[in-house]
């Protein structure tokens, strides 16, 4: 794997570890379970896709994060009664406040770094290496 690729890969999962922390703070309470279970998924890493979510362990979390009955978010199906559960889309806002504070562009300008540090280290190795005939 390619130091760039590696860097990439780094990148993306900082970035979606910072925004399920976002999602967590966010995230309602009541049990805990639901915070808990928000996580990176990185079965899709090396097309370089990562998801952010929660896992079978909080199997109600859809309709907490799209809401229900007539305050669903979305297309509904079937007969729907009046009231639900009011949408809280706790990764969409975790997002949002991870873009507005700037943590991705201090996540970007940090792998920049550190791909630069990586390629001049690189450099100075080959240049040490160079023969004159």
């Amino acid at each position: 794997m390619s130091e760039d690729m590696k860097a990439a890969k780094n990148l993306l999962y900082r970035i979606g570890s910072e925004i399920a922390n976002e999602g967590k703070d966010l995230a309602p309470y009541r049990t805990g379970n639901l915070k808990r279970d928000i996580q990176v998924f990185t079965d899709n890493i090396d097309d370089l896709e990562i998801s952010i979510g929660n896992s079978k362990l909080a199997p109600y979390a859809p309709y907490v994060y799209q809401g229900t009955g007539t305050k669903a978010r979305g297309k509904t199906t079937g007969r729907i009664k009046k009231g639900g559960i009011k949408p809280q889309p706790y990764l969409e806002d975790g997002l949002k406040k991870y873009m507005s504070s700037g943590g991705l562009n201090r996540a970007l300008n940090d792998t920049a770094e550190e791909i630069k540090d990586d390629f001049v280290k690189g450099l100075k190795k080959s240049l040490k290496k160079i023969m004159i005939i």
